[in-house]
């Protein structure tokens, strides 16, 4: 059993840009000489598997598209070193051939979320100065009404067999012969992509994220599979880890770390949407046994009627989750049912490139400790804080500070925030301020009890929302929860639940109350509770919007 924190071999401190942080001495160059890496050993694996359109990609199937369409990209649309490439695509292979594609060729993928509006798109198209947007068939009729607006597009490309009018078809792309090398030098300073914050707190941040960033992320993901998977796998045979990816590619967990996990030498069941009796159904038929989600995910596939499929069929071997802590009661239920599958929790941020400067909680602490983030990937320091960046002792509560090479280098057109959020101490070393909130114990594990500027003071006592949310989240009849600060005339603050039930479950205010009586202090227990019969309101990157919440 591990103690005090992942294994840190092969990690350096190293002095790069101009500030000091770790990294790994040995390391890929960029994102697509991981995925040579993986084409070189496994060419004939399956890398992705895609049910909904009957169609299977090896990894010598998929450098050929990769270098089709780079070749187009850079032949037909001008597409230089640097130029920025928006993708609004949703789980499909246009994704994931168009993100390797476009780092082949040295250009910045602009990540952008498909469930965003026209409005929405027109700020991050604007703000990127994207000169080529790849979107989906389906979702063009959002992106159409800004042709001639932005003076930086010069070529819209869509999905589907035939280009919508005005519009080159993918399928063209693809059409060309493919060159057998894309001679295009990438290195680790070079951008590989922009990936915009959901904007919780004001206009989204586009996170530049490099090849370094990227990387990073690949490395760390091999120096703690080992400790995350069954021993019977090795680097030898990798390949046969099969993933089931039902989040959005758009998100980084999918993103920079499943995505990664495939070029490394996985495959994975790739489907466009969560429904949890499809993804029952394909786990089953593909021999799924490595799954990632949130908690919502993993109630919502023990309610279905097929469940009972996922159970027999015995696959399963590795289950982690993210976005919130495990429930106990979730994590007994799951070793129960899967009693020989490595289950554990995850952290990571955009800006952090998922978990490449993350955390990770080893699986054998998930029943103890499922509240804890765990301990920070191996290229990764964690440092806790207080108002003036003066690290508090052990136990007590700060901002939690972010180093070492898988932390982005700052955000797009905005040096303000670049430098209000990325900061250098005194001994040149470099730090990402998450905003989050997090207390450190005696065995270095790391708990997050709220954003920091979600925090309550309600009668002289900070509150932390993410404590009471998480505690009620653990009654297996809350689907979502939400705290928010109320004000009031003596108190300053109170604090108000609103929660939206589990389907097929009903839940009063009272029970809520009752829940949290005796398991955190009076003062934390919510003064309001109410019970929405619709879900909570969700931005586009899948986190609530408490301000419509405070103004119910």
């Amino acid at each position: 059993m591990l103690r005090g924190g992942w294994p840190r071999e092969g990690v350096i401190d190293e002095w790069f840009e101009g500030a000091l942080e770790t990294a790994y001495a040995r390391r890929y160059p960029n994102l697509y000489a991981i995925f040579k890496e993986g084409l070189a050993r496994f060419p004939d694996e399956e890398i992705f598997v895609f049910p909904a359109l009957g169609q299977r990609y090896t990894r010598r199937r998929l450098d050929e598209a990769v270098r089709k369409v780079a070749a187009s990209l850079k032949e037909d649309c001008g597409v230089k070193k640097g130029d920025r490439v928006a993708m609004i695509l949703l789980n499909n292979p246009e994704f994931c051939v168009s993100y390797l594609a476009i780092a082949a060729v040295g250009a910045i993928s602009v990540v952008i979320n498909a469930r965003l509006e026209t409005e929405e798109l027109a700020f991050q198209l604007r703000d990127s100065g994207s000169k080529v947007v790849i979107v989906e068939h389906d979702l063009y009729e959002r992106v159409q009404p800004l042709r001639g607006k932005l003076e930086n597009l010069e070529a819209f490309i869509t999905t589907g067999d035939e280009g919508m009018e005005g519009t080159t078809p993918f399928t063209s792309l693809m059409a060309r012969e493919a060159p057998r090398h894309i001679d295009v030098e990438v290195g680790e300073k070079d951008i590989c992509s922009i990936c915009y914050t959901s904007g919780t707190t004001g206009r989204p941040k586009g996170s530049v994220i490099t090849h370094r960033n990227v990387a990073t992320n690949a490395q760390a993901l091999l120096s703690t599979m080992p400790y995350l998977i069954p021993e019977k796998y090795t680097m030898d045979d990798i390949y046969r880890i099969k993933q089931m990816i039902s989040v959005p590619l758009f998100h980084v967990t999918a993103l920079h770390t499943l995505f990664n996990l495939c070029l490394l030498g996985a495959g994975a069941v790739v489907l466009p949407v969560f429904q949890a009796d499809q993804v029952i159904e394909s786990m089953v038929e593909e021999e799924v046994n490595f799954f990632v989600g949130v908690t919502a995910m993993f109630w919502l596939l023990r309610m279905q009627p097929n469940y009972h499929k996922l159970v027999e069929a015995g696959n399963i071997e590795v289950m982690f989750q993210g976005g919130s802590p495990m429930p106990p009661e979730l994590g007994e239920l799951m070793l129960k049912d899967f009693p020989h599958a490595k289950i554990g929790n995850g952290f990571g941020m955009t800006e952090t490139t998922s978990v490449g400067a993350g955390s990770l909680l080893p699986p054998e602490e998930v029943i103890r400790r499922g509240s804890s983030i765990g301990w920070p990937t191996p290229p990764t320091l964690f440092k806790v804080v207080d108002d003036r960046l003066q690290e508090v002792p052990v136990g007590e509560p700060g901002e939690l500070l972010i180093s070492g090479a898988g932390v982005c280098r700052g955000y797009w057109n905005l040096p303000d925030k670049t430098s209000e959020s990325f900061v250098v101490d005194a001994e040149g070393r470099r730090w990402h301020r998450s905003g989050d909130v997090v207390v450190k114990d005696e065995e270095g594990f790391y708990t997050i009890v709220d954003r920091k500027k979600d925090m309550i003071l309600r009668g002289g006592e900070n509150v932390y929302c993410v404590e009471v949310e998480n505690l009620i989240m653990m009654n297996p009849k809350v689907l979502q929860a939400a705290v928010v600060g109320v004000p009031d005339q003596v108190m300053g603050e109170k604090i108000k639940a609103v929660i939206f039930p589990m389907p097929g479950h009903s839940i009063t205010p009272q029970e809520v109350v009752e829940y949290c009586r005796g398991k955190i202090a009076d003062y934390k227990v919510p003064d309001y509770v109410e019970v929405s019969d619709v879900p909570l309101p969700m931005n586009p990157g899948g986190k609530i919007v408490k301000e419509r919440l405070r103004d119910l």
